[in-house]
């Protein structure tokens, strides 16, 4: 069994450390976290924290859409752990957000068919996106803003359409407002962040 604590220098950094089971101590080369380190009781430390909004994505069909995203650069060379929350602008009260959501993303899609009694035929598309999406490198955090509404899309063929159906691209697309923190330590998250 390789060593498990050091009371003093470890890699140039003084204080108690004591790695997990089967984890030699000495080995300051591992990315395995340890299981205590006297610099981290405190918990995580933050490296930068931040707030912003991304606009509405705009759709000009139900497949071609530009998503708005955020991207804030950390440099720290190594993916890190992050926490992102956001929220729309209705759950914001006094610049205060009442409501917050963690990073997910949604999509809907179904497809129309309609035949009339002369046999001509109409077909149509609808959307639905909605959320957000977060991807974290060695350099940058993005935010995706995927809330692009509801998206209808009419064929060649309009005859017979059923009451309603009409070509309408980014009805009730939402701006998303955004809060992160970008942590010292490594992602152990595999992305997710907390």
């Amino acid at each position: 069994m390789g060593n498990r604590v050091i009371l003093g220098n470890r890699g140039g950094t003084y204080g108690l450390f004591v790695s997990q089971n089967g984890v030699d101590v000495t080995n300051t080369s591992l990315t395995t976290g340890l299981a205590f380190d006297s610099k981290s009781v405190r918990g995580l430390v933050i490296h930068s924290k931040g707030e912003g909004s991304i606009a509405a994505t705009t759709a000009n069909s139900v497949d071609a859409y530009t998503a708005g995203t955020a991207t804030i650069s950390h440099g720290l060379g190594y993916i890190p752990l992050v926490a992102v929350r956001w929220c729309y602008a209705s759950d914001l009260s006094s610049g205060v957000a009442t409501r917050m959501y963690t990073p997910s993303h949604g999509y809907f899609s179904q497809g129309g068919f309609d035949q009339a009694d002369d046999e001509e035929t109409s077909d149509w598309e609808e959307t639905t996106s909605l959320g957000i999406d977060i991807a974290v490198s060695t350099s940058n955090l993005v935010i995706t803003n995927y809330e692009r509404g509801y998206a209808c899309e009419v064929g060649d063929d309009q005859a017979g359409l059923p009451s309603g159906i009409e070509d309408q691209f980014g009805t009730n697309a939402q701006a998303i407002y955004y809060a992160y923190i970008i942590f010292k330590a490594k992602d152990f998250t595999g992305g997710l962040g907390l």
